[in-house]
């Protein structure tokens, strides 16, 4: 492994952790805040520690950034189509779907489970795969799908 695919790793962690995870639980903090404001009220946003204003400047500042980094990485491994920046888009769109209404996916068991595992285990995998070689063999989808249908079973017995 040389310096720059430690770099490269290095970059995709940070958007796969503070930038797409932060956006992740920033919007579902905000679509639970009703429900916090009973069960959790010292939290930031039920608490008012943080206004609906910052909420929604950190949730389209995490996401932005998310996705800048993502194109930024697919530029950085040469990529014709932006790979990553697509799987972000689709990782993003799933976080907020398992959210937001109308479809909250996460009151329906199945697919809200299936959403997290997909989101956990797929999409990650297939980045680090993108920037680090291609997604050109069907094993590439297959195995991370299987994983994450291992994913569905431990967040049901999670929750």
């Amino acid at each position: 492994l040389g310096l720059e695919d430690t770099a490269k790793g290095f970059v995709a962690m940070i958007l796969a952790g503070p930038f797409l995870t932060g956006y992740t639980q920033t919007i579902n903090d905000w679509y639970d805040r009703e429900i916090d404001a009973i069960n959790e009220p010292y939290r930031p946003i039920p608490s008012g520690a943080i206004s609906e204003g910052q909420v929604i400047f950190q949730i389209w500042a995490l996401f932005l950034g998310g996705l800048g980094i993502a194109y930024g990485l697919d530029v950085w491994s040469g990529h014709d189509f932006p790979t990553v920046l697509a799987l972000s888009v689709f990782g993003s769109f799933i976080a907020y779907i398992y959210s937001a209404p109308p479809l909250k996916l996460k009151q329906n068991g199945w697919a809200g489970s299936f959403a997290l595992g997909c989101s956990y285990i797929s999409l990650p995998w297939w980045c680090g795969q993108a920037v680090f070689g291609s997604l050109d063999r069907p094993v590439y989808f297959i195995l991370p799908v299987l994983y994450s249908i291992a994913g569905l079973g431990i967040a049901i017995v999670n929750d």
